[in-house]
Order: C-alpha cells, then sequence, then structure tokens
C-alpha cells in the first residue's frame, strides 16, 4: 500500500513546512517527485474542500466550503500549470521508476484536460447548478461512518452556515454568460430538491446526537429556507436569457476524445456502437424466443420485468443480497482480491440526486478514509408501476455485479491503495469499462445464469451500444435530445422517466457514456493481447488485480502498466497498443 503518512503531515501543518517530513539532501528522483505531488496536493485540497471531503481528508476540510465565483475555477488551472511546471524544472523524467513516469504523464494530461474543460467546454459558466458542487457532500459526510456522528454534524452545519455566502459567490459566474436552457431548468429541479435533503438530515439525526446539536442543525435548516429561496428565484431568471445550444460541436469533441488519449475519433466510435448494436440486438432476438417462442422481444421483455419486487423496499433488500452474493462468488472462486475490512452499503438514492441517476451509482470509498467504505444508491421510480422496468429479479445481480463486486467499488477499493496522483487519472473508459467488462466476465463464471439474465444482460448491452451511438451524435450537434430519448426508447426498452434522465445527464458529460462499451471493448481487447504473451502463464486474477489497482487510468497508460509487469515476469513482447 502507498504511504500516505507524510501527506497527512502536510495536511495538519497549516504552513506547510514540507522539510519537517522529507529531508532536502540525499533524495532519489521518485522521493523529489513524491515530495513535490505532496505539496502541491496539499494546495490543491486547500482550494477544493468539498473534494479533500470526498476523498476522505477531513480535518480542517469539512468545516469548510470553496469560493463559488470563477476565480476559483481559474486560480485552479493556475495551480494545476504551477504543478506540471514544477515537475518539469525540478524532475528528471529518464531517472524515474517506471510507475512514477507514468505519474508524471497524468499530470501532463490533467493540465491539458483542465485548460479544455474551462476554455473551451465552459460548464463552469453555462451550467448553474450550484447543488451539483456542494449538495452530495452532505449525503456523504452523513453516510459515510468515518468520525462519530456528532463531529459530523457539526462539520455539516458549519458548511450549511457557509451556503448562502457561496451560492452569492456561485451566481456571479453567470452576470454577463448565457447559461444552457436544459441545464438551467434541471437546476431549478435540483434546488427544489435541496430542501428535502436538509429535512432528511434533520430527521436521521433526531436522537442520535445531543439535543443542542441538534436544535443548532434544525434552526441552521430554517435559516437556509430564504437564501435557497432566493437561489431558486434566480434560476428563474435565467431562463428567458438561457439557450438552446449545449453541444460541445464535431471538432472540439474530437479534441476531448484526443486529449482522453482514446486513439479512436468519433467517426470510429460510432462506427462501432452501429457494430455492436446490430451484433447485439440479434443476440437478444434469439434469446427474446426461448423466453416467449414465436412472440416479440417486447413480449419477452414483458414476462421478464413482470417478475419483479412487489415494492422498492423490497428491491433494495434484493440488491442487498445480489451485492453479498457476488463478494463471496469472487472470493469462493479466486476471480480478484477483496479485503475482508472493505464495505459496501445499499441505500436509497437521496432525491435530491434521483433526476440525473434513473437506475443506479456507486458513491466511492474516500481515498483516505481509514476503512474503504463505499454507498451503492438505488434510486425509486417516481411511478412505481415503473418498478419492473427498473429493477426485476433477471436484472438486478448485473447491476449488482456492475456497481459493487467485481465492479466499480472493488476497483475504487483496490485502486485507493496505489499511487497518489493517479486520483487525478480519470480513465473513464477504464473506470465505466471495467463495470461493464465484469457483467460479461462473471457471466462467464456463470454467476449471471439463466437464460432471463442472459437476455437483460443483452439488452443492457444494447443500451451501452446505444449511448456511444447517441453520445457522438448529441455532442456533435447531430442529434436532438428528443431523437435521443426516443431512440433509448425504442432500441432499449428504457422507460421515459427513465430515458429523459439518461439524456439529461449525456449532455453534460460529452464522451463519458461512450465509455462504457467502449471500454469494454478495449479491456477485451487487452485481456487477448496479455493471454497471447503469456500463454499458459495466463492467470485471471492477475489480470484483474492489475486491472483494480490502476482503475483511474486510461487504457493507453493501463497497457503501459502491463507492458513493466510482463517485463519484470521475463515477456518483453510489448503489447499490440
Amino acid at each position: 500500500m502507498y504511504d500516505f503518512t507524510n501527506l497527512t503531515k502536510v495536511i495538519n501543518n497549516k504552513h506547510h513546512k514540507t522539510e519537517t517530513f522529507l529531508g532536502e539532501n540525499d533524495m532519489n528522483e521518485d522521493e523529489k517527485f513524491e515530495k513535490l505531488n505532496m505539496e502541491m496536493f496539499t494546495k490543491f485540497m486547500d482550494k477544493n474542500p468539498t473534494y479533500a471531503t470526498f476523498l476522505g481528508l477531513h480535518d480542517p476540510y469539512d468545516w469548510l466550503l470553496p469560493d463559488g465565483s470563477s476565480k476559483n475555477v481559474f486560480e485552479g488551472l493556475e495551480l494545476a500549470e504551477e504543478w506540471i511546471n514544477k515537475v518539469r524544472s525540478n524532475v528528471e523524467y529518464e531517472k524515474l521508476s517506471a510507475d512514477r513516469k507514468i505519474d508524471w504523464k497524468i499530470l501532463e494530461q490533467m493540465y491539458e484536460k483542465t485548460k479544455f474543460q474551462i476554455y473551451e467546454q465552459r460548464a463552469w459558466e453555462t451550467n448553474p447548478d450550484a447543488f451539483d458542487d456542494v449538495g452530495g457532500i452532505f449525503f456523504i459526510m452523513l453516510t459515510r461512518d468515518y468520525a462519530p456522528m456528532e463531529k459530523r454534524v457539526e462539520a455539516i452545519v458549519a458548511r450549511m452556515e457557509k451556503l448562502p455566502k457561496f451560492l452569492k459567490e456561485f451566481r456571479t459566474r453567470f452576470d454577463k454568460s448565457k447559461p444552457v436552457k436544459l441545464w438551467t431548468e434541471i437546476a431549478v429541479e435540483s434546488c427544489q430538491q435541496i430542501p428535502g435533503l436538509f429535512q432528511f438530515l434533520v430527521a436521521s439525526t433526531k436522537g442520535v446526537i445531543p439535543e443542542e446539536l441538534h436544535n443548532r442543525l434544525t434552526k441552521t435548516v430554517v435559516s437556509l429556507q430564504q437564501p435557497v429561496k432566493e437561489q431558486l428565484q434566480w434560476l428563474q431568471t435565467l431562463l428567458p436569457r438561457a439557450t438552446g445550444e449545449w453541444a460541445l460541436g464535431k471538432t472540439k469533441f474530437n479534441k476531448w476524445l484526443r486529449l482522453r488519449g482514446l486513439n479512436m475519433t468519433a467517426d470510429e466510435i460510432y462506427k462501432l456502437g452501429v457494430k455492436y448494436l446490430k451484433e447485439l440486438k440479434q443476440e437478444r432476438d434469439r434469446l427474446a424466443q426461448k423466453i416467449a417462442p414465436r412472440k416479440s422481444v417486447k413480449e419477452a421483455m414483458e414476462i421478464v420485468q413482470a417478475k419483479a419486487p412487489k415494492t422498492f423496499e423490497e428491491a433494495l433488500k434484493a440488491t442487498k443480497e445480489a451485492m453479498e452474493k457476488s463478494r463471496e462468488f469472487i472470493i469462493k472462486n479466486d476471480l480478484a482480491t477483496v479485503h475482508a475490512e472493505d464495505k459496501l452499503h445499499v441505500e436509497e438514492t437521496p432525491a435530491f440526486m434521483a433526476p440525473l441517476l434513473p437506475f443506479a451509482a456507486l458513491i466511492p470509498p474516500g481515498r483516505f478514509d481509514r476503512r474503504q467504505e463505499g454507498i451503492y444508491i438505488v434510486t425509486r421510480p417516481r411511478d412505481i408501476s415503473n418498478l419492473g422496468k427498473h429493477l426485476n429479479y433477471a436484472g438486478i445481480p448485473g447491476t449488482a455485479v456492475h456497481e459493487g463486486f467485481p465492479g466499480h467499488f472493488l476497483q475504487c477499493a483496490m485502486s485507493n491503495r496505489g499511487s497518489l496522483v493517479r486520483i487525478f487519472a480519470g480513465g473513464t473508459e477504464v473506470i465505466e469499462g471495467w463495470a461493464h467488462y465484469c457483467e460479461e466476465m462473471m457471466t462467464e463464471h456463470e454467476f449471471v445464469k439463466g437464460v432471463e439474465s442472459q437476455f437483460m444482460k443483452a439488452n443492457d448491452a444494447i443500451w451501452r451500444a446505444v449511448r456511444i451511438i447517441v453520445d457522438v451524435k448529441l455532442s456533435q450537434g447531430e442529434m436532438s435530445f428528443d431523437e435521443a430519448v426516443d431512440m433509448l426508447m425504442k432500441e432499449a426498452g428504457t422507460s421515459k422517466e427513465a430515458a429523459v434522465a439518461e439524456v439529461r445527464r449525456y449532455t453534460m458529460t460529452p464522451s463519458y457514456p461512450l465509455s462504457y462499451l467502449l471500454g469494454k471493448h478495449l479491456i477485451l481487447q487487452l485481456r487477448a493481447d496479455i493471454k497471447r504473451r503469456m500463454g499458459k502463464r495466463f492467470n485471471e486474477k492477475f489480470f484483474h488485480d492489475t486491472i483494480t489497482a490502476n482503475g483511474q487510468l486510461p487504457i493507453a497508460l493501463l497497457r503501459e502498466v502491463f507492458d513493466v509487469k510482463l517485463a519484470e515476469l521475463g515477456i518483453k513482447q510489448p503489447l499490440a497498443h
């Protein structure tokens, strides 16, 4: 495990006197690089206290909110530039170890991607959802058991008391800009849900914390009614001048794909999505005939969706059970390393997050928390008649594999034990691709089995193929919002409620939706390459553990990790990059 003792000392030292923990003399290049990264990382956390909490760094960050204005946005870019310039000036790349060379490349990519997001994507001045920055952190602080509840609530209250100032600062970003109408409408909905989150905090802590502290929390929540109301009114005043344009466009979208290091153009990725969609539909048709001979796919889907929990509470229980079974299966079959102390909790998605999360998601464990604990959130359908479309018995195991074991949670818990810099790697195609690959792999090992589960897996894969097509077309401005919704409903059988929520998120996250199936495709290619190189020495656990330990890395850098590891085993032929 990577040693973060020195980092903790830096963060606890408000003057950041780094010489107290690492001497200036007799350092090799890796040690110089590590020292510099610790210094810059601490500066970055000081600017982004909510992100520090998310990572599991709590004192003093849990009591703070960032500057909400654009000033903080550009100071973050200046910090990234300072970081990479210091690395280039003070560290000799060729003298670094292979692992630290990869970290250097991550910092280079982080800087270039940050510049793109600020100067070309510009969501900071077109998406007016202030609670996207701070809302989820209150839920994380309440549900992650990293400190006594009393201490966590004290910090929550301190942050709440700073919220009015943050909201005023945030609004200054939009004095001259044109926000996106769709994103403004989503921000209105999110703002309307925030009082419900605050009331949830009050209700869930009653009788759990001292009465005096609970009274302070209640009083603070009441005091926030007016600032939240003002924020809502401000959002509504933005609507008349909001723009309908949110797409990146072809040139910017392709540039973003290059910055991600995918080595594929948008057109190439689109064609891959079309190819997969055709093949997967044929597979779904074949399985549908086994479920409902001589009937349609829609009728087969209705049969499968009818076999569902009767209530959302039953569905949540079934999800917990599926998650636990998948964990036991991984351990029993020695498919990947699982640490006994790592825990995953299953909870209902908070109402304020539900508009953008129609199904399920993982709130990952904090990188620096003493225990690796995650929260697997499951969304209650607005219309309970859609429960079978969202949470049926054939589909629940696959989703549990994707979000929990050996999917996102295991990957996060393992990669959190690695290099500090890799927090910033952002390899979405490996993060989402790994979870999607796990669905395939767990079917190969017959954890996910039965024709109805295979049918749902094929349908889910169709959904991911549609995501590729929709993502490329939406991001390039070649498909409308309604056309994207219709395609999800038609091709993947998604309910309109879920399809609308999905496409809303797609518009905000260009190139993220395509990462699921593309990532799985690239990981399967990688596995084939590793098998070819290792021959009889190939070990599935070795392959899986290498990916989970490096779970944030983009695919190109992950391949470099395998090159290094196989060279250590005496296998020097490089992978087919």
